[in-house]
């Protein structure tokens, strides 16, 4: 990966690491093989080429930084701090989760509820608690869908 301050070509203020290989001059000839006609200051001025080094403008247009994700892969960040997946199969299988656990506690069954987060790590919660943080993750995610992030 190149650092600033490395050599490179430049043609109308932009910077490239090599050389194209083949170079068409005024007079509607060509040149090839740039370890050759990079030697030949006429063919460089006729075509804009220049030596040059890599500013840290540069470095930044070769190598954007990555996009920030999108309110559907960031998630749904739940008020203990850990996020939630809420792309349609990961809403599914918390639906189901929920649906299971709501019949377990109406027929008296007092066991936790475990939700695995985004990163893996797994939450134990009440019935209480994930109840809770299904409505306020459902409603999240509806206000989501319909105004495209949150």
């Amino acid at each position: 990966m190149p650092s600033l301050g490395d050599s490179c070509w430049r043609r109308d203020g932009v910077a490239a690491l090599a050389l194209p290989f083949r170079v068409h001059l005024p007079d509607g000839t060509t040149r090839t093989d740039p370890s050759q006609w990079s030697k030949d200051t006429d063919v460089l001025a006729a075509t804009g080429w220049t030596r040059s080094t890599l500013t840290q403008a540069d470095l930044d247009a070769m190598y954007p930084p990555p996009p920030e994700p999108t309110w559907l892969e960031a998630g749904y960040e739940t008020p203990g701090g850990w996020r939630l997946a809420w792309q349609p199969d990961d809403v599914a299988l918390l639906t189901g989760l929920y649906v299971l656990a709501a019949r377990a506690n109406q027929l008296g069954v007092t066991q936790p509820v475990v939700v695995t987060d985004m990163a893996g790590e797994r939450h134990t919660l009440t019935f209480a608690e994930f109840e809770s943080l299904m409505l306020a993750y459902g409603a999240a995610r509806a206000a989501a869908s319909a105004g495209g992030e949150v």
